[in-house]
C-alpha cells in the first residue's frame, strides 16, 4: 500500500512525539505503533514489521543515552532477557487458544496494578529483610552508585509471563517487566528504564530478522518513520534520565494507566 504525502506528514509527527513518551520509561512504542499503522490502513504482518523496525530504531537511540548516564546493567539484561523470549514463543504459539478480547483485558487489569504499585510512594513499599543474601537465589548487585538484591525465584517466573503476554498480544513485555523489576526485584527506577531500553531492542532483532525473512517490509515507511523514532527516542532518553527517581515512578505509573485504557478500548472495538 502506498502512503500520500500528508499521511506520511502525520505518521511522522505522531510517532516522532510517541518515541519521546515512551523511551522516557524505556518502552520501544509498539502497543501504539501497530494499531496506529492498522488506522491508516497498513496490513497487519506489515505494520507487525514496520513496528520493529522503529522499535529496533528508538532503543538504539535511547540506548547511547542511556549507557553514557551509566543506566544500563548489561548483567541484569541477560539474566532477564533468555526467560522472557521463552515466554514470548510460547505465548506467540499458543496465542489462537485465547480469545484476544480477553487477553488484552487481562494485559490491561496487570498493568493498571503495575500502575498502582509505581504511584503510590516508595517509602509505602520498603520492606528490607534481613536475609536476603543468605539463600542462593538472591543475587546481590553492586551498579554504580546503586545497589539492589534480585530475587531470581521471584523475577525468572514474571519474566516468562511478560514474554508469554507480548507474544500472545504482539507488545513489548517492557510495560510489564519494568514494574516487576522494580517493585518485586528492588531494581531503582532509572536503572530498570535504561536496561529495557536494551532488553526490548534484544527482542525487537529477533522478531526483525523473522520479518526480513518473510518480505514484510514497507522499505520507505520504515526508513522515513525510523527518523522521527530516532529524532524522537533521542530526546525522550535525555527527559528520562533528568527526571528525578520519585516522578519518575509515578510518570511511568500514569503512562500505565493510559496503556491500560488503551487496551480496554481496543478489546471492545
Amino acid at each position: 500500500m502506498a502512503f500520500g504525502f500528508e499521511q506520511i506528514i502525520v505518521l511522522f509527527c505522531v510517532f516522532f512525539l510517541v518515541s519521546i513518551v515512551f523511551m522516557m520509561f524505556g518502552q520501544g512504542g509498539g502497543a501504539v505503533y501497530v494499531p496506529m499503522l492498522l488506522a491508516f490502513g497498513l496490513p497487519l504482518y506489515r505494520c507487525a514489521a514496520t513496528s520493529q523496525v522503529l522499535i529496533l530504531a528508538a532503543t538504539i537511540s535511547a540506548l547511547l543515552i542511556f549507557q553514557k548516564a551509566g543506566l544500563v546493567d548489561w548483567s541484569l539484561a541477560f539474566i532477564v532477557e533468555p526467560p522472557t523470549n521463552l515466554g514470548a514463543f510460547l505465548g506467540g504459539y499458543l496465542s489462537p487458544y485465547f480469545p484476544a478480547a480477553f487477553s488484552k483485558l487481562a494485559f490491561a487489569c496487570i498493568i493498571l496494578i503495575g500502575a498502582y504499585f509505581m504511584i503510590r510512594p516508595i517509602q509505602d513499599r520498603q520492606i528490607e529483610s534481613a536475609d536476603k543474601n543468605e539463600h542462593w537465589f538472591y543475587l546481590k548487585r553492586n551498579f554504580g552508585s546503586e545497589s539492589y538484591t534480585l530475587n531470581l525465584l521471584a523475577i525468572i517466573p514474571l519474566m516468562i509471563f511478560a514474554g508469554f503476554v507480548a507474544g500472545m498480544l504482539g507488545v513489548g513485555g517492557g510495560l510489564i517487566k519494568v514494574p516487576a523489576l522494580v517493585l518485586l526485584g528492588g531494581v531503582p527506577i532509572k536503572i530498570a528504564v535504561g536496561s529495557s531500553s536494551l532488553m526490548i531492542g534484544i527482542t525487537a532483532l529477533a522478531g526483525l530478522f523473522g520479518h526480513a525473512l518473510a518480505g514484510h517490509f514497507e522499505l520507505k515507511l520504515a526508513l522515513t518513520l525510523g527518523v522521527a523514532v530516532l529524532a524522537g527516542s533521542q530526546i525522550g532518553a535525555r527527559l528520562g534520565v533528568k527526571i528525578d527517581k520519585k516522578r519518575h515512578k509515578k510518570y511511568f505509573g500514569y503512562l500505565l494507566i493510559l496503556i491500560a485504557f488503551w487496551m480496554g478500548y481496543m478489546a471492545f472495538k
